[in-house]
């Protein structure tokens, strides 16, 4: 019974923190955009995008994470009641989708409860971080932990802040903020389809959530918070297909969801830098604007690894590329191809094990058939698309022990780009007749 309260004291911790600073009036206000309005569920999350960065620069300050969590639920409290009530439930299409987030957050936290596993990588990598922060340690004893001390930390923090500040002080309860972010990027992300059928939204959340839940990953792993923070970086991509003047606000505002990246994983570099260069080339932006969007994007990369030396005392990267191996194997043709071979067969079981993939593969063919006209953001989705997967490829061609990684990493790798491009699948639906009744 003490679990079960504990779990609804966290949901009820999340709903009501992820209310500030930002509601939907002052987000509209604030990004001048003439031909769109955000709602309830974008400000909910850019507010988990603000308290993430929040726990990112406490974590350099070594503030105590019982103080900062006390003094932002209780600001969080004062906003809502005073400020935001009234914007937390405002139409019937809106409690409708309230209770069923609620009712599927719950089912997830309890099935979480009863299923306490910690998998390899949540043991070996991510919960003795976690528990440094926990234990309200000293951040620079990151630099001591077993296994890959140099592995971003953002993740294994809001870990150990919510398992501090949980109602039993129980590690699963701090893990449940990633189903949380994950839960509110679907919703999210879903707005994007225009069905107007409250019904019909519910069913596709739900079938999505069908094809992105792994419960594996809830095992102490980051993926599904790069996974969810590239979801949200694409709901606000999005946006700028409705920007009718050059808002250099929005494109600021998306570097700095992506940029979360690079403090959740390794990996994360890769994303940032892939969807932010694309994205500021493809833009209508004069050079000098993309320039200055290109310095800035660079900028907060040199921040990450200044701060990561200087606070923590290590940084790196676990693999270092090197062209060396991929020359070496195109000397030898028989082994580049037996290698090419392999990641290939990799690639489509893992499509496979993440089936939403294939659905991406299926919008972009069928478009392609029925003659749609790609709008200038799909193109933008489907040219990251195509560079992502070429440069995993590249990369498993540098790796000494290739069969390990493709059996091992390939499909996490895969599955946290995924929802990226969910919205893909979602443009394609728009142009469907049986969606927009």
């Amino acid at each position: 019974m003490t679990e079960i309260l504990g779990i609804l004291i966290q949901l009820f911790i999340f709903l009501i923190i992820f209310t500030f600073p930002f509601k939907p009036e002052v987000l509209n206000n604030y990004l001048n955009l003439k031909r769109h309005k955000f709602d309830l569920i974008d400000s909910h999350a850019l507010n988990i995008i603000f308290f993430l960065y929040v726990c990112l620069i406490s974590s350099f300050l070594n503030i105590d994470i019982e103080i900062l969590f006390k003094i932002y639920l209780i600001i969080s409290v004062l906003y809502f009641f005073f400020f935001n009530k009234k914007n937390f439930i405002y139409k019937n299409e809106n409690v409708i989708l309230f209770y069923f987030f609620i009712l599927i957050a719950l089912s997830i936290f309890f099935y979480i409860s009863n299923n306490l596993k910690l998998e390899w990588d949540g043991v070996s990598h991510w919960l003795e971080k976690a528990k440094i922060i926990f234990d309200k340690q000293n951040l620079s004893q990151l630099a001591y932990v077993n296994n890959k001390p140099h592995y971003p930390h953002l993740g294994s923090y809001v870990w150990g802040l919510f398992w501090k500040n949980s109602f039993l002080e129980l590690e699963f309860l701090g893990r449940l903020i990633y189903v949380y972010i994950y839960l509110v990027s679907i919703f999210l992300v879903i707005e994007t389809c225009k069905i107007s059928n409250i019904l019909k939204k519910i069913v596709l959340i739900f079938f999505i959530l069908l094809l992105t839940f792994e419960p594996y990953y809830f095992g102490g792993y980051q993926e599904y918070l790069i996974f969810s923070i590239l979801m949200i970086a694409s709901r606000f991509i999005l946006s700028l297909e409705f920007i009718e003047k050059k808002n250099l606000k929005i494109m600021f505002l998306i570097i700095l969801i992506l940029n979360l990246n690079l403090w959740v994983k390794e990996e994360g570099a890769i994303y940032y830098l892939l969807f932010g260069n694309v994205l500021i080339l493809i833009s209508k932006y004069s050079n000098f604007q993309k320039i200055y969007l290109t310095f800035f994007l660079f900028l907060l990369v040199i921040s990450k690894f200044i701060m990561q030396k200087y606070f923590i005392g290590n940084f790196g990267y676990t693999h270092k590329i090197s062209l060396d191996f991929i020359l070496y194997d195109l000397k030898d043709y028989h082994i580049f191809f037996i290698k090419f071979y392999n990641i290939l067969i990799h690639n489509f079981i893992a499509f496979v094990k993440h089936p939403l993939w294939i659905l991406i593969f299926i919008s972009i063919i069928f478009k392609l058939k029925l003659n749609y006209n790609f709008k200038t953001i799909e193109k933008y989705f489907i040219i990251c698309l195509i560079i992502n997967l070429i440069i995993f490829i590249a990369i498993f061609f540098t790796f000494n022990d290739l069969n390990l990684y493709l059996t091992v990493a390939l499909d996490r790798l895969l599955f946290q780009s995924s929802g990226f491009y969910l919205v893909l699948i979602l443009y394609f639906l728009n142009n469907l007749k049986f969606f927009k009744k």
